[in-house]
């Protein structure tokens, strides 16, 4: 018996098809049942996740492959042949993207769980996901690039464009540019940590909530936030309060009578300081002579406190304390007085 041409091609085509379904099953077979046996002797886990985030892509991929080489050996029309061809490249492709976006995030989800967490700079915390987002941009664009091409279309005029495109973008964006460069160059420098508090050559304090590419969210004492954008961050002097200790050191000036016991009220002074619990007790409280005034011997005291916070908690107890210990030891703080000679 003679079989037309168009027949054998045809039940050759549902062959390869047929074919391919089972290799995609046999595939999808391996990749579940026994490539985690053979993983489960590595120390990572790695490969586990990389397995089951590419098994079913992979199983559509083998299938798609079988279509394509079936649709190819049909005696279709060429123009139906070509459309049925571009869909099924441009699912082949979209597939493609999302094994390859996959994998990136497997990669990056391990790494931030595995490797970053253990790190104490925290440099990785902010660039991940500027890596991840970049990494899937470029996964895009170079699947848009690959249909684009298969179809015919000039791919490096479109670039050239894009090129172009971009260079006016640059241009107008400036200042955008800028300041997300400067948020990079913070992250990997480091001047200053989420956390931190800092204080800007304007007089500002406060404490890091964020650093974005555009620009730094700083929490102020007064529970507002102050927004600066990283490239004036980059070109000023910026004082961080919490390098390399969030320790900061403090001063309280408290005049005395020119007939009290000075060396008395030093120690009167550094037992009110180390009485509070914010004040460390190494280094111990300084108490210095500063001045021989006008009405009063002015004592300069330094101490330290754990953290920038306590700064105006301390010096209100020390304040009290040490007006109520110069009450009930008799220390006078003198008022300014001006004696007048009248002729």
């Amino acid at each position: 018996m003679h079989i037309p041409p168009w027949l054998s091609e045809t039940l050759i085509s549902f062959g390869i098809l047929a074919v391919s379904w089972v290799a995609a099953r046999i595939t999808l077979f391996i990749l579940t049942h026994w490539a985690p046996r053979l993983t489960s002797f590595t120390e990572s886990d790695l490969d586990d996740r990389l397995i089951e985030a590419v098994k079913k892509p992979v199983y559509f991929i083998i299938i798609l492959i079988g279509l394509y080489i079936s649709i190819a050996r049909l005696p279709l029309e060429p123009k139906v042949k070509a459309i049925a061809d571009g869909i099924v490249f441009v699912l082949g492709v979209g597939i493609a993207i999302s094994i390859a976006l996959r994998v990136v995030d497997v990669l990056i989800e391990w790494y931030a769980t595995e490797i970053a967490v253990k790190t104490q700079s925290t440099v990785d915390d902010q660039l991940i996901p500027l890596v991840e987002k970049v990494a899937n941009i470029f996964i895009l664009v170079m699947g848009l690039i690959t249909v684009l091409k298969h179809f015919g279309y000039d791919v490096l005029s479109l670039l050239t464009a894009l090129g172009v495109g971009s260079l006016a973008i640059g241009l107008a964006a400036k200042e955008t540019l800028t300041n997300m460069i400067s948020g990079f160059t913070i992250m990997v420098d480091r001047p200053f940590g989420i956390g931190d508090r800092i204080e800007l050559t304007g007089g500002q304090v406060g404490d890091v909530l964020d650093i974005g590419l555009r620009s730094t969210k700083i929490m102020t004492p007064e529970q507002n936030t102050l927004v600066v954008p990283n490239a004036e961050l980059v070109n000023t002097k910026v004082v961080n309060l919490s390098f390399p200790s969030p320790k900061i050191k403090n001063k309280i000036t408290v005049g005395v009578s020119y007939g009290s016991d000075v060396e008395k009220a030093k120690r009167i002074m550094k037992e009110c300081a180390l009485s509070v619990p914010s004040v460390v007790k190494e280094p111990v409280p300084d108490v210095f002579l500063t001045k021989l005034g006008d009405f009063s011997l002015e004592l300069l005291m330094v101490y330290t406190t754990e953290k920038f916070g306590d700064k105006v908690p301390s010096q209100d107890a020390i304040h009290m304390l040490v007006l109520k210990r110069f009450r009930e030891e008799g220390i006078e703080i003198p008022y300014p007085t001006r004696v007048v000679y009248t002729k």
